[in-house]
């Protein structure tokens, strides 16, 4: 049923387009941040590479609504859901650009 539903909707195609969006979005709202070493996505699976140890983001982000991962020391990762529309990716973004922006300013 999920793999039907998948194909029904075309989520994949879906997905790629998401990420994109967000990407873009991040490299725009990141650009000129000498902490953020590389940003990374395949559809929606996206990776924010930081130049430093990042790991107490993950606290930080909760407190903010926001559910991310930090792997590797450096590397945020965001894994949002598929169904996602192109409001929410765009906020998902937003507030994730502030967060690492402002994390960085305390460093």
């Amino acid at each position: 049923a999920v793999i039907k539903t998948m194909e029904n909707e075309n989520l994949a195609a879906r997905a790629a387009a998401l990420g994109k969006r967000i990407h873009t979005e991040l490299a725009q709202l990141l650009a000129g941040n000498n902490n953020v070493a590389d940003i990374r996505s395949h559809g929606l699976m996206i990776a924010i590479e930081l130049t430093h140890p990042c790991a107490e983001l993950v606290k930080l982000a909760l407190a903010q609504g926001l559910l991310i991962n930090v792997t590797a020391e450096r590397v945020i990762r965001l894994l949002p859901p598929l169904i996602i529309n192109d409001a929410e990716a765009d906020q998902i973004a937003r507030n994730t650009a502030a967060l690492v922006n402002a994390f960085v300013k305390a460093a």
